[in-house]
Parts: C-alpha cells; sequence; structure tokens
C-alpha cells in the first residue's frame, strides 16, 4: 500500500514485505521523483516493528501520513503508534487507548494534525463477531509525554457504532465533512453496503466531539442492494466513489444537489474495483487542480486500462498501462519540477508488483528501484 503526504506531495510512503525476516512488513518513504536511494528512509527499521493490522483478520490500511505525522498499527499488540518522521531522530510511540484486545486500521489523518479517524474492531468481550466502530484518536503534542517517555493513555471518541461493520473513512478538505461505508451480517461488503456523510464537530480543543448531520447518501435499507467502495472528496469537496448498482462497479459522485450522478455517460460493463477484502484499496482518485477530474483503472474484457475520466463531460482520457496486468494504491503527487504525477503499485507478467511514479502530462511511468511491494 502506497500513500502520498497530501501535506508534502513530493513524498511518497509505502509498505514493503521482507520474506527474509518472516514477512515482517516495513514502512518506507523517499521522494517521488528519485529513482534512486538518495532519499530513501526507512521508518521502521527495528525489527520489532511490523505494520500490519488483524482487524477483519485481513487487514490492509495499516498506516496513515500527513504533513509528515505517520499513524501505524504495529501487528505484534495491535497497538496504534505515532512517529513524527520531520524529525530524523523520532522513534514510534503508542497512543490511544493502548489495550492490546483493540484492533485498528483504515486510517486518516485529519489536517489540523489533532486528532486520526479509523476503523476500531473490539476484542475486549470476545473475539467471535467483535463490534466495530469508527472512532477519532487524539494525536498527543511532543511536549504531553509522562514519566516513562510515553504518551499518557487517551479515549477513543466513538463516532459511528451502528452497524456490524465499518470501513474507508474520507475527510473532505473544505470542511469537517466525512464519509464512510458500513454493512451488516450476513452481507459481505461485497454483497451490501451503505455509503454515509456526516459533519464531525469539535471540542474546543480540536478534538470530535459526535458526529452531527448523519445521512445515508447511497445504499439505503429498502432500496436496490448495492455494493460501495472507496469514498473519495475532490479539491471542491464532491464526493466521488464506485458503486455497483449497475452490475458492474462504476464510477459516480455525489451532485450540488444531494442526486446521485453517473460519472460515465452510461454504465460500462466493466469493473472500475475488486472485492475489497483488505482495508486500503485505492482505484479512484481524485486529481487535484483538475475540476471534475478522476484517475480511474478498469478491466473491460480481459485488458487492464488505466485513465483520466471527467465527470462532467463524462469523457476518459487513456494512460497507457505498459504491460501491467495489476495496478492499485493511486495516489497524486508532485515532482520537485513541479509536474502532477500519479504515484501507484503496478505488476505484470513480466515483472513484480512495485512502486511506480506517472508522469500524466508525459505519459510514462518510472519503477522505483527495489521496491518490491
Amino acid at each position: 500500500m502506497a500513500r502520498v503526504d497530501q501535506a508534502n506531495p513530493t513524498r511518497v510512503y509505502w509498505i514493503e514485505s521482507r520474506p527474509q525476516e518472516g514477512g515482517r512488513l516495513v514502512l518506507l518513504s523517499k521522494d517521488v521523483d528519485d529513482y534512486s536511494e538518495r532519499t530513501l528512509r526507512e521508518l521502521t527499521a527495528d525489527s520489532k516493528w511490523n505494520v500490519r493490522t488483524a482487524v477483519h483478520e485481513y487487514g490492509g490500511g495499516a498506516y496513515a501520513v500527513y504533513g509528515g505525522l505517520v499513524v501505524f498499527s504495529n501487528w505484534s499488540d495491535q497497538g496504534v503508534y505515532l512517529v513524527d518522521t520531520n524529525k530524523h531522530d523520532a522513534v514510534p510511540m503508542r497512543i490511544g487507548e493502548q489495550n492490546d484486545k483493540l484492533r485498528y486500521a483504515s486510517f486518516v489523518v485529519h489536517p489540523s494534525k489533532k486528532f486520526v479517524v479509523c476503523v476500531r474492531e473490539d476484542h475486549r468481550e470476545s473475539d467471535i463477531q467483535a463490534p466495530a466502530a469508527l472512532v477519532a484518536i487524539p494525536i498527543p503534542s511532543g511536549s504531553i509525554i509522562n514519566e516513562k517517555d510515553e504518551y499518557p493513555l487517551a479515549k477513543d471518541v466513538v463516532l459511528f457504532d451502528k452497524t456490524d461493520f465499518v470501513s474507508s473513512p474520507a475527510i473532505s478538505p473544505m470542511n469537517n465533512e466525512l464519509s464512510f461505508y458500513a454493512w451488516n451480517h450476513p452481507d459481505m461488503n461485497w454483497d451490501a453496503t451503505t455509503l454515509y456523510c456526516a459533519t464531525v464537530t469539535l471540542g474546543g480543543d480540536g478534538i470530535p466531539s459526535v458526529l452531527e448531520h448523519l445521512r445515508v447518501v447511497a445504499g439505503a435499507p429498502g432500496e436496490p442492494r448495492e455494493s460501495i467502495y472507496q469514498p473519495r472528496f475532490d479539491d471542491d469537496g464532491i464526493l466521488h466513489f464506485i458503486s455497483d448498482r449497475s452490475g458492474f462497479w462504476n464510477p459516480y459522485y455525489l451532485g450540488a444537489d444531494g442526486e446521485i450522478q453517473q460519472s460515465l455517460e452510461s454504465p460500462l460493463s466493466a469493473d472500475f474495483a475488486g472485492p475489497e477484502w483488505t482495508f486500503g484499496e485505492s482505484t479512484l482518485q481524485p486529481v487535484p487542480g483538475l475540476k471534475f477530474s478522476v484517475v480511474i483503472s478498469y478491466t473491460q474484457n480481459g485488458v487492464l486500462k488505466l485513465g483520466i475520466l471527467n465527470v462532467a463531460t463524462h469523457a476518459i482520457e487513456d494512460l497507457p498501462a505498459p504491460g501491467w496486468s495489476g495496478v492499485g494504491s493511486f495516489q497524486l503527487g508532485y515532482s520537485h519540477s513541479g509536474e502532477q504525477v500519479l504515484v501507484l503499485i503496478a505488476g505484470g507478467p513480466m515483472e513484480h508488483m512495485s512502486l511506480f511514479t506517472y508522469y500524466i502530462n508525459g505519459l510514462s511511468a518510472k519503477q522505483h528501484t527495489g521496491s518490491k511491494v
């Protein structure tokens, strides 16, 4: 899973597996336009760190970054850890409730850097049908450390716990609007989910206190069943998502009138996403600075296609996919020369899955050396 720091979009973070260390997952970072190891940093070099979560047992979505602040789940205790990568000597420190029976995933750091929103799975009572919730975890300042050089315990703020499962929180860059999807037994998320939106109300300390104006955007009970994935806000606060309401996972967006609009001129017999066994999937991503546009990928007649979709005109600008049969982890960033790039993980029959920087204007991709993911 790769992530571009949206507060510093020249920097990419990704997870790499180390087979020689028992499959330990390591978090690394480098500049998006560095194809050597000149700017490479290994952020979890110590063997006690394994950036992996056990939520849903399959995991995924084990970290997030914003403004150099990285929040991640560690496998051994399922704890949430914070590390400030702006400091080269910083070490991860545990935050939140610090209870080994709580598991966390699908993190998103609020732009204020005062809290992180994520999925929590609670195993304190039982490992069978452990309840899930959307929670906010306060991010302590560097000065709040106790006599043991640890951050003090801080209670999770439960924002939503009305369903059996919840996933993929996204925060609008325009305001404190929050979107996520949820579902209930006996469904799997590829059977039927519900897309929600709400407003995060902050207390005087800048920490969420409650969700207000909670509403169903799509997939309401009583409506035709649909599987909804990947809620994403663009620069203008427009909510984009993927739904299989047509029989295939196609892109849609929420119009200014509150009505759901087709991003394509008409439904396409092709899937723009796959079943989400794990958290953190990304095959749809709004393009910053390019109004009404999202990067998409889809498979049609067995052929992988990559492109930029303008949801207003419904036009798709094709991007060559050089021999790839699998792509994901779409993130938009910038080179140091100011050119917009798509960072993604891709691979095919002739190469393993690796980290690439795709120069959209030049229609070319460059592989990051040694980035086996």
